[in-house]
This record gives structure tokens, sequence and C-alpha cells, in this order.
């Protein structure tokens, strides 16, 4: 199947452990490729009220051709596999501080409505295998030095971050 997802806040993950691969931006087209596929373990999770159409694959391909947008399909492609490279060079960052560091910016990069209702925190647990204990030690000293903003766990500004712990 193809997801048409026009509106909503949407989570990606992972069935073995319900880690979080990614929220997804709207408007996204989820399906069209074989990047998704329905055997990878993963599954989309709404998390506001969303507003999706669906139609099936071949479909898609069929509107694809009949409209001519292979060059649109191409660069939604292209952002895709642009996105799943950042994601990697994240999740294979050397050091717990860079991998929670990197963290912190993409909370950033979120709606604010992602950022007012997900600690920093469990944003943080969700995504990355770090302990709890590490997580909450290094946002705490990183408070107290001045280089975030946390106000009951949400987080509401990164300064200038230090390159290393």
């Amino acid at each position: 199947m193809c997801y048409l997802i026009r509106s909503g806040l949407i989570k990606i993950r992972r069935n073995s452990d319900d880690f979080v691969i990614a929220f997804l931006p709207v408007p996204n087209l989820v399906g069209v490729t074989n990047l998704l596929p329905e055997s990878s373990g993963l599954y989309l999770e709404l998390q506001t009220e969303s507003e999706i159409a669906t139609i099936t694959t071949a479909h898609a391909h069929e509107l694809i051709a009949n409209n001519n947008a292979w060059e649109l399909l191409a660069g939604h492609i292209a952002k895709v596999s642009s996105n799943l490279l950042n994601h990697e060079i994240i999740m294979t960052a050397p050091t717990s501080y860079e991998l929670l560091r990197f963290q912190l910016i993409g909370l950033m990069k979120e709606p604010v409505n992602v950022r007012k209702s997900t600690s920093a925190a469990k944003y943080i647990l969700e995504r990355t295998r770090l302990s709890r204990s590490t997580v909450m030690k290094m946002l705490a000293q990183l408070k107290q030095g001045g280089y975030i903003e946390l106000v009951d766990g949400m987080l509401l500004a990164v300064h200038q971050l230090p390159s290393k712990y």
C-alpha cells in the first residue's frame, strides 16, 4: 500500500522493540518505493489526528506515469535517501555525548508541538540505546552549564553545545 500523508504527527517505529526511527515530515508519501517494504519490521504510529489517504502502490505508479511525475518522485526518493543517510550518520556517532548532542539538535528541529509534548529525555531514550542514567546526567550537566534550557523536562532552547563532553 501507498500512504499519502497530508497532515498529522507520525512516528516510524521498529516492531521488535518499538524503537523510534524518526518523525515523518508532512506532507509525505510512504510506500511508493521499496524503501519501506512491509517486511521491514517498521510501522507508523499516529501521534495526533492525521489525514492519510491510501492507494495501492501499483495505482500510485500508474498515476505517476499518467501524470509524467517521475521527476517529482525522483526528488522525493532523493530526499528520503538523504534523510536515511543523515540518520545513519547520527546513529553511528562515536561517543554517547555526540549521539545525545545530535538528538538534542534533532529535537530542536521538530515542530513546536513535539517539543512541548515530549520530554528531552524521552525523545533521546526512544531513539538511542543510551542508558537513562547517562541521558539524565548529561542533560543535567548541559543545563547547569547553560548549554540547554529545560523546563519540566521539555527542551526550550539549545545554545552553543560543546563539541566534546
